[in-house]
């Protein structure tokens, strides 16, 4: 399979993987993360929290895929850049920080932690399985 179809394969599996975990966050830790008013508010559309959802997906199916193909040979000159998997997480922790400086809450507080914590988890997990996942796509 070609890269491109990798990759948006990848982001898919790994948009749904840190969506289900989001979910749980706000389920199990009872705090809001919601992305999608969050991407809404940075956009200016505060009113259209639907859009913001729109733009979640679309940028980790598609557009951040991309990205993580055309930046290969740069993560893979990272400590265990071989795997895959590890590319993909390394991948994901600046998209981590632009999160928590663009859209994160108050985060004195423990809630503030318990957010910093289930959204790198998340992100971690979307960076490992659209590694994983581009690469086992590879012999497709």
């Amino acid at each position: 399979m070609d890269p491109i179809r990798r990759a948006i394969g990848g982001g898919v599996a790994g948009t749904i993987v840190m969506s289900v975990v989001l979910v749980i966050a706000e389920v199990e830790a009872r705090f809001e993360l919601g992305v999608g008013p969050a991407i809404a508010r940075y956009a200016g559309v505060s009113d259209q929290p639907v859009l913001g959802l729109f733009v979640f997906l679309l940028a980790g199916m598609v557009l951040f895929p991309l990205v993580f193909v055309r930046l290969g040979r740069v993560l893979s000159t990272v400590p265990g850049g071989g795997d895959p998997a590890i590319r993909g997480m390394a991948f994901s922790i600046p998209l981590w920080v632009v999160y928590v400086v663009v859209a994160s809450p108050d985060l004195t507080s423990l809630e503030g932690a318990l957010h910093l914590s289930f959204t790198l988890f998340a992100h971690l997990l979307y960076g490992f399985t659209l590694g994983a996942v581009y690469h086992s796509l590879e012999d497709v």
